[in-house]
């Protein structure tokens, strides 16, 4: 990468590993970006991440906002939301267990390849949940949800570990992506690059979709082309001639990194 374009990261703290460290800067970054394009709740809603080679998880502070979130700040977690109380970045502020029954479900679940969830209550897939109509493709970006978006519907408020099984059966075991009916939307991946950009893929296809069925019939797409766009995304074609895999995270990284770099520290 051209050095003009390159970010300077700090060494990982005393007491914590490089790969904990790395985590801790990708999900920050992630929780600042979810900022700038306005999906946010005030303090409320989750984006978590599993370290690497380990059973923990990291999550925000229940109290900050998500442009004031740090990597030192985002707090060490085991599988059912008890904080793991070590060296490493730890702070004081509590942790929304009640908001993170949702993130548990998913991550008990799919342990292999769901490592990081983003849950929002965006108006614009929030607009979708609360209509009758499932996600429809109807864009190049929203071919990769074909097939691999669940619907769990809304019985209030989750704060009792029973609705996690009607949660994962709507997870199953190929889908990425859950629209909570009349509540929003979570999206997850191996890491929170993937998590992001699925989405952001999500909320563009939801609104050109929407605003679509407000002017008339949907041009759908066929089915064996939805699959082959699908797997294009999935598979790297997409980003033929990119340096990385997703060219529009370090772009998003310079972003933040200009308007704020307290996110790395």
């Amino acid at each position: 990468m051209n050095k003009r374009f390159a970010l300077d990261y700090p060494a990982a703290p005393e007491g914590v590993s490089p790969s904990e460290w790395d985590t801790r800067l990708q999900l920050a970054a992630c929780y600042r970006i979810v900022d700038y394009f306005g999906w946010t709740s005030v303090v409320y809603n989750h984006i978590t991440c599993r370290i690497p080679q380990s059973d923990a998880l990291l999550i925000n502070p229940f109290g900050l906002r998500y442009d004031e979130i740090r990597a030192s700040d985002l707090i060490k977690i085991d599988i059912n939301g008890n904080k793991i109380n070590d060296s490493s970045c730890a702070n004081d502020w509590p942790v929304n267990k009640a908001g993170y029954l949702i993130h548990c479900a998913i991550h008990q679940a799919r342990p292999d390849d769901l490592h990081c969830i983003i849950h929002t209550h965006e108006a614009v897939s929030q607009a979708l949940c609360a209509t009758q109509s499932e996600l429809i493709p109807v864009t190049q970006e929203g071919c990769q949800f074909y097939q691999r978006v669940g619907y769990h519907d809304f019985a209030g408020i989750v704060l009792h570990a029973d609705e996690q099984e009607r949660l994962r059966q709507a997870l199953g075991q190929q889908n990425h992506t859950l629209v909570l009916k009349n509540h929003g939307l979570l999206t997850a991946g191996t890491t929170p690059t993937w998590a992001f950009v699925r989405h952001y893929a999500f909320i563009r296809n939801a609104q050109v979709q929407l605003q679509a069925m407000a002017s008339g019939p949907l041009n759908r797409i066929d089915e064996a082309v939805m699959a082959h766009t699908r797997d294009q995304f999935e598979g790297g074609a997409a980003q033929a001639g990119a340096q990385v895999r997703h060219p529009e995270w370090p772009a998003l990284l310079r972003l933040i990194d200009r308007l704020d770099p307290s996110w790395k520290t």
